[in-house]
């Protein structure tokens, strides 16, 4: 045997074990956990030993056993990585790793960010091992041995063969929707193979032209016609971000008040009922994705990762009736690539973070639901045309261990159940978002019922909330199953045109119901789902093929319905033509309010093709071009304005209306001490109460202007900045400040008359956000 394996026998048993160990005990961060798995799904474990073994025979190509143990070093490391990786996303998420998380990288940045309770101890500790392990095999020897070809070959045929066989029906649990169970029963890595396996052998059809441009015209022939006197209302989607009523929540906690009494007394006048969605406590974007296209997110492992082709929606059809289609999301629009997916599904224009300077404001790290609840109302009065509104809301979002807002607002403890401290706070932190936004929503549907035009709201979650693993077990809320996948949804009107009753529906049903229900149901694809629906049928062939059309196809269809999804004006933002400039001149500079499509709306200001700071742009005789640029935190561009030419700043002067703005008199705000600069001779300081995050802004103390920074660099004399809870920081002269209280630094800029120009603020400011 020897002769035949460069190391002893043991070592092809044991490496493959420990690397296995490695992964499912670091995923389970229990190793205790992981070797009870393998004793109790023997069959899952072989599989996970199978494919360890395979890659511990790739070292045989090697002639040093110093190499062959740099390689299970290097392997261990690396599946110990995946293993810690798999836990959090199976903790935040409720979902193991896939193959297509590499395309959402950023996406996992922000949610490591989230406040989960991460155990860098035990993390540190592997890292310290880890390095220990590879100093030593820096400094040994090793031993050479005959470099073997056949034992590497036999590990990649090893593979190769598990890997071909490899699907779900193999360990005989089928239920392929709930990866959560898949990857606590059968292991990480069969899970990830298993489940690309059966994405794929969905589309797995027979696909021509023929066959799709006749199924397209059976559609067009069955499909109803639309009711010419039908009302054309607004109609408002709005995805509630982790949402989840008291019929889920009060199974699992004994609460002491209600909730959400105004959302439980609307639901008698709403078309309500539960929505299953594809993934369990995650996966927002796929459950977008079916509401708006109607097609379902299991034939693609994430579809908005692959990167949408042009996909006719929801948005895509109302706008054919005459609609505008506005998305609306304030939060970072780069994840899920929205920009481009959005686009891809026929809206006319999408609004973020991003492209908004207005300081919305925030619940914890999001910003609230009434706040973007208000921004629907401001578009709503802003257009004409009747509006498709889509509005992604963040309030509800997890984490919910950032804060504890029993401290932070003086959130209630509404549940008299006994429970650990983390499940204590992170339940009441929940249920205090609950309460935000039964509020929200009762002051936007008050609102609604006064306005004139016809509107419907539906309103839908995209998955129960991600309150974490332990949480959810010790509540003993559900993780698998179809319980783990139903969430609400509601259909209301304000003019009466809803009838209330109950419907489950699936989520890749709802726009087909919704647009049935109002009488717009007339395009072929869309009114074909709602009669499979209504037949109860959720496996057809004609469904099938159209989707692979669409998704990965030729779009067939698309060219014989005359479909063409994407709006040669779609914006980032909204429009950025510069209608006008409102200017004042402020202490040898020129401030600047560019008038555009909306008030808030962010932008960096380009001076002969470079960005100046804020606003502002030096005196100066010569002529020079102005341009406003519309960029994500990325730095990716996005949008911008026509290119405007002056020949001097006193034409732009004279040709701008005068500016007004919002002030604030930094003399009557009160500071805490931030720090002190010994060097600089200079003190910080911050505002007790935030005063907004504004975008755009100017600070004069009479005589010259400040310095806007970040205020992660904030240190220098006369220097401002605004920080990301929206607290006004400020560094002064040691010499202002010979006692270090609040007090003193609000005399001195009292007395130096300083003030903060809002330049995004009119002094009466009333537009949209």
């Amino acid at each position: 045997m020897r002769k035949t394996l460069p190391r002893p026998l043991w070592w092809y048993v044991l490496a493959p074990l420990a690397l296995l160990l490695c992964l499912e005990g670091f995923t389970r961060m229990d190793p205790f956990a992981a070797l009870w798995w393998m004793v109790r799904y023997p069959l899952a474990m072989l599989f996970g030993f199978g494919l360890m073994a395979g890659l511990c025979t790739l070292p045989a190509l090697c002639k040093s056993t110093k190499s062959h143990n740099a390689w299970l070093l290097a392997l261990a490391a690396l599946f110990s990585l995946y293993g810690i990786v798999n836990h959090y996303k199976l903790v935040f998420r409720m979902e193991p790793i896939l193959l297509t998380d590499v395309t959402q990288i950023r996406d996992a940045i922000e949610v490591a960010a989230l406040g989960f309770d991460i155990n860098w101890v035990l993390i540190g500790v592997v890292v310290c091992v880890f390095v220990l392990l590879a100093v030593w095999l820096c400094r040994s020897r090793g031993r050479a041995v005959k470099r073997r070809w056949l034992l590497p070959a036999a590990g990649i045929a090893l593979m190769v063969w598990q890997i071909g066989i490899c699907k779900f029906s193999l360990l005989s649990l089928h239920n392929a929707t709930d990866m959560n169970e898949q990857a606590q029963k059968n292991g990480s890595l069969f899970t990830l193979i298993a489940m690309d396996k059966y994405r794929a052998s969905l589309m797995d059809l027979d696909y021509r032209q023929q066959d799709v441009e006749a199924a397209y015209e059976r559609l067009a022939a069955a499909a109803p016609t639309q009711d010419a006197a039908a009302e054309k209302p607004n109609i408002i989607m709005v995805l509630a971000e982790s949402f989840t009523d008291e019929s889920i929540l009060g199974e699992h906690l004994t609460l002491t008040q209600p909730l959400m009494p105004y959302y439980e007394q609307l639901l008698s006048e709403c078309r309500r009922g539960l929505l299953y969605v594809p993934k369990a406590g995650g996966g927002t974007s796929e459950s977008e994705f079916e509401v708006l296209s109607a097609l379902r997110s299991r034939y693609a492992l994430n579809p908005y990762s692959i990167g949408l082709p042009p996909i006719r929606s929801i948005a895509d059809i109302l706008t054919d009736k005459g609609y505008s289609a506005t998305a609306i999301h304030w939060h970072q629009g780069v994840f899920y690539n929205r920009y481009h997916n959005l686009r891809m599904q026929g809206f006319d224009a999408f609004h973020t973070l991003d492209t908004s300077a207005y300081p919305f404001r925030r619940i914890g790290s999001y910003v609230t639901d009434q706040e973007h609840f208000d921004s629907l109302m401001d578009h709503l009065r802003l257009t004409d045309s009747r509006d498709f509104l889509f509005c992604l809301t963040m309030q509800n979002h997890g984490g919910y261990t950032y804060f504890d807002f029993r401290e932070k607002y003086g959130a209630p403890t509404p549940f008299t159940d006994s429970l650990s401290p983390e499940t204590e706070k992170v339940a009441a932190n929940f249920c205090y978002l609950l309460t935000e936004t039964d509020k929200a929503l009762a002051n936007w549907i008050e609102e609604l019922r006064t306005f004139e035009e016809p509107t419907v709201v539906v309103f839908f979650s995209d998955h129960l909330a991600p309150l974490g693993t332990d949480v959810i077990r010790e509540l003993g809320l559900p993780v698998s199953g179809e319980a783990a996948h139903r969430v609400p949804y509601f259909i209301w009107s304000n003019y009466g045109g809803i009838e209330a009753g109950e419907t489950d529906l699936y989520a890749y049903q709802l726009s087909p119901y919704v647009l049935e229900q109002l009488g717009l149901g007339d395009d072929p694809f869309f009114a074909y789902v709602e009669s499979l629906r209504s037949r109860g049928i959720t496996e057809d062939e004609t469904y099938d093929l159209l989707s692979y059309d669409a998704l990965f196809g030729e779009q067939y269809a698309y060219q014989a319905g005359g479909y063409s999804p994407v709006q040669p004006g779609y914006q980032v933002g909204g429009s950025m033509e510069v209608t006008g400039l409102e200017a004042m001149q402020l202490n040898g500079s020129l401030c600047l309010r560019p008038l555009m499509g909306s008030l808030y709306q962010r932008y960096t200001l380009l001076v002969d093709g470079k960005a100046v700071e804020g606003s502002l742009i030096p005196v100066r005789d010569e002529p020079f071009t102005l341009t406003l640029v519309m960029k994500d935190d990325t730095g990716k561009e996005h949008n911008r304005s026509q290119t405007l030419r002056f020949e001097g700043t006193d034409q732009l002067l004279a040709e701008a209306q005068p500016l007004s703005c919002a002030t604030i008199a930094l003399g009557g705000l009160e500071y805490f001490h931030v720090k002190s600069n010994a060097a600089g001779q200079t003190t910080t300081w911050a505002t007790q109460e935030p005063i907004g995050q504004w975008a755009h802004t100017a600070l004069s103390d009479g005589q010259q202007l400040w310095r806007c920074v970040d205020t992660g660099r904030i240190g220098n004399a006369l220097e401002y900045g605004i920080d990301t809870e929206g607290r006004l920081w400020v560094t002064v002269p040691q010499a202002a400040t010979p006692e270090l209280t609040g007090e003193n630094v609000q005399q001195w800029l009292n007395e130096q008359q300083a003030c903060l120009w809002l330049l995004d603020e009119p002094a009466n400011a009333t537009d949209i956000r």
